[in-house]
């Protein structure tokens, strides 16, 4: 039993589905105003994403054989379909690339993108990570870099049509209070106040 148990504990569906009631807990949760998911836009988030679509589906091909058994195939399904809802409208789900303006990471993200859409869930904004200042471009190998970025920074906006924040390389980790700070101002701007609670 204890053997059976260790398998069952290891099997990559175990972690999958721990990870998926996690992620519709969250999800489905209306006590917080926002909730942010972090997570990589590779295989991982597609699966987490199209885990609403597949199970509801599972659901929906369920053999009810009683009262009880009905009851529970309707609140499953409704539940799927809350999620799937939520996952799908602008107005209270909001989706962002965090990608590198570099060849490979704009390639990758703009696949994923295409593959949500398929689902019905839209990209609202990319933002554009660690770009580098323009007045700290004075050495010839940063201004190459640079040259590189404006490229893929103009592919972003012709592939993704979408509005594109950029954040910019800092000189130390974004840590503490006072550089999330500056991070929030760096990306946004003047467009939205940033308030940022605890010392």
């Amino acid at each position: 039993m204890l053997a059976a148990l260790a398998e069952e504990l290891e099997s990559p569906c175990t972690e999958e589905i721990a990870a998926f009631d996690k992620f519709s807990q969250f999800l489905t949760n209306e006590s917080f105003q926002i909730t942010v998911f972090d997570t990589a836009p590779t295989g991982h988030t597609l699966r987490l994403l199209q885990l609403p679509f597949d199970y509801s589906q599972q659901v929906g091909l369920m053999v009810a054989t009683n009262q009880e058994s009905v009851g529970l195939k309707d609140n499953t399904k409704a539940r799927f379909e809350a999620m799937i809802a939520k996952l799908r409208d602008p107005a209270r789900t909001s989706f962002a690339f965090v990608v590198y303006p570099e060849s490979t990471p704009v390639i990758e993200a703009y696949r994923v993108k295409l593959d949500l859409e398929k689902a019905g869930i839209p990209t609202q904004f990319v933002v554009a990570n660690q770009v580098l200042p323009p007045e700290r471009c004075s050495h010839p190998f940063f201004m190459k870099r640079s040259e590189m970025q404006k490229k893929h920074l103009n592919e972003i906006k012709e592939k993704f049509a979408v509005p594109i924040l950029q954040m910019p390389l800092f000189e130390h980790e974004v840590i503490g209070m006072a550089r999330l700070r500056q991070a929030g101002q760096a990306v946004l701007g003047d467009c939205c106040p940033v308030e940022v609670r605890g010392e």
